[in-house]
């Protein structure tokens, strides 16, 4: 009888050793789950266009989303429309967004770079092709754009607020959140500012 007691304290010792393994697992698994959601959920969706993270909308939402196809109609009526005229800046501007936003970033990527032979100081068209090398997985050059930019307008909160995301997707959280801190400077009432404060405070 004394041993049964005994094997019975043994098995109710090994249960909470595996109860407390499974909580560590479990927990661990939590943390996984939390950080992939970060990256999917609203936190870098719900920005307006331009911003890296969401680019920062419609289905640039996700870089790996791949084209949307019901636009392919769309833009193969604006490339009529642009090759017939070139000189319409603004089709041809119109085109590359929604290249852009279709997840056809190279080619945006070349429309923009043609309207900016014309219209250099657009800001918001760097900003924009910047969002695209950063989806292209070229950072450098995301960065490169996005400080162009700023020369041009040093208050354009969308460049600063990227210039945080760029940052922190390639490690450096001291220059994230330094990007993210002016952003907030600009306007900590904007949309953007919110969020990049969201951003800075949660990392």
């Amino acid at each position: 009888m004394g041993n049964n007691k005994k094997n019975n304290e043994v098995k109710l010792n090994e249960g909470k050793k595996l109860s407390t393994t499974k909580l560590v697992y479990l927990i661990l698994f939590l943390l996984f789950a939390g950080m992939i959601l970060l990256y999917s959920s609203d936190t870098f969706n719900s920005l307006p266009k331009g911003s890296a993270a969401g680019n920062i909308n419609s289905n640039s939402n996700n870089p790996h989303a791949g084209a949307d196809l019901s636009k392919l109609e769309e833009i193969k009526e604006l490339e009529q429309v642009v090759d017939k005229n070139p000189e319409d800046h603004q089709s041809l501007l119109k085109l590359g967004h929604l290249y852009n936003d279709s997840g056809f970033k190279q080619r945006a990527v070349d429309v923009y770079t043609k309207y900016l032979k014309v219209h250099p100081k657009d800001a918001d068209v760097i900003v924009d092709m910047s969002v695209c090398y950063f989806e292209l997985k070229n950072s450098e050059k995301a960065l490169e754009l996005l400080d162009q930019a700023i020369a041009i307008n040093p208050e354009h909160q969308i460049a600063y607020f990227n210039k945080g995301i760029v940052y922190f997707t390639s490690g450096d959280m001291d220059a994230a959140k330094k990007s993210w801190q002016r952003a907030i400077e600009i306007d900590p009432t904007s949309e953007v500012g919110m969020k990049a404060e969201e951003l800075s405070k949660s990392h």
